[in-house]
């Protein structure tokens, strides 16, 4: 039977998400193998960024079985060039970075180069799927279609996925069931900590991406992917508290616009959802 507590932030959270006028889709799932809270769980829809876990996941799953190196170097060429987030489209081709700084790179600061390049890594979009689909985790939703261009206006064009799949992977990540090595799950988690982008999940949480790198001792911490694209935001990742450890999973879509704010509202909604499961499970 659910608690009265549960049964509380299950209403407090579809409160806040009816207040947007968009499709607003999150699972919750406790680590502990408590009740899971979701709504829209299982529907489809773009991911923005956040689809790039899904391509972590894979590369170090390959990695652990021997079919590529993280550590070969994958040159950035004048070719490799796209628009949107990341630093590698401001500098000079030539660089050479390993295939696991580029996954950094692509978690972090959400390179889009670098995100492209992990995907010719893995043998391209519909390969990546393939090595997505591999894992082992069910991921009815996931769909990985197209190298990031901007091709298309369509926001599904480079993948669409669900909250579930999200938390789903997300959860094998933390038990250490994904890859195939615990030690690269392990990796994998600490990359979604070091996450720079915090105006979502961590946004009212007491979790820094730079405690560990200081030595800081955490009693909250938080690895997340962000993304976001006209009309749609999202953020999925992983919460752990003295208390209690939840992946989290939220995609947002509606009118598309061209504000790409920490402020946007729908930024905002991610953000208080992600503070009313804080508060319900994270809080002594």
């Amino acid at each position: 039977m659910p608690n009265a507590d549960d049964e509380r932030l299950v209403q407090q959270l579809a409160a806040r998400a009816a207040a947007v006028e968009a499709t607003v889709a999150y699972s919750v799932v406790p680590l502990d193998g408590g009740r899971a809270i979701s709504a829209h769980g299982d529907q489809p829809l773009p991911t923005a960024s956040t689809f790039k876990v899904y391509l972590l996941a894979a590369l170090y799953a390959a990695d652990a079985a021997g079919r590529l190196s993280l550590d070969a170097r994958i040159p950035y060429r004048a070719e490799d060039h796209t628009r949107g987030s990341g630093v590698l489209k401001l500098l000079g081709p030539g660089l050479q970075p390993t295939l696991r700084d580029h996954a950094r790179l692509m978690i972090v600061i959400s390179d889009n180069v670098s995100t492209n390049l992990v995907m010719r890594a893995l043998g391209g979009p519909q390969a990546a799927h393939a090595a997505v689909q591999a894992l082992p985790v069910g991921l009815p939703a996931t769909e990985i279609r197209d190298y990031i261009s901007f091709a298309t206006a369509d926001p599904g064009g480079i993948a669409v996925s669900s909250p579930n799949d999200f938390t789903a992977l997300l959860a094998a990540i933390y038990h250490g069931r994904c890859t195939g090595s615990p030690p690269h799950d392990a990796e994998v988690y600490w990359t979604l900590r070091r996450q720079q982008h915090r105006s979502m999940i961590p946004r009212y949480l007491p979790c820094s991406e730079y405690a560990e790198e200081f030595g800081v001792k955490e009693y909250e911490r938080c690895g997340n992917k962000t993304g976001s694209m006209p009309g749609v935001r999202a953020d999925v990742g992983i919460v752990e508290t003295r208390k209690r450890a939840w992946a989290i999973a939220a995609q947002i879509r509606g009118a598309p616009d061209f504000n790409t704010g920490d402020n946007h509202p729908f930024n905002q909604v991610v953000a208080d959802l992600s503070k009313l499961v804080f508060d319900a499970w994270g809080r002594d």
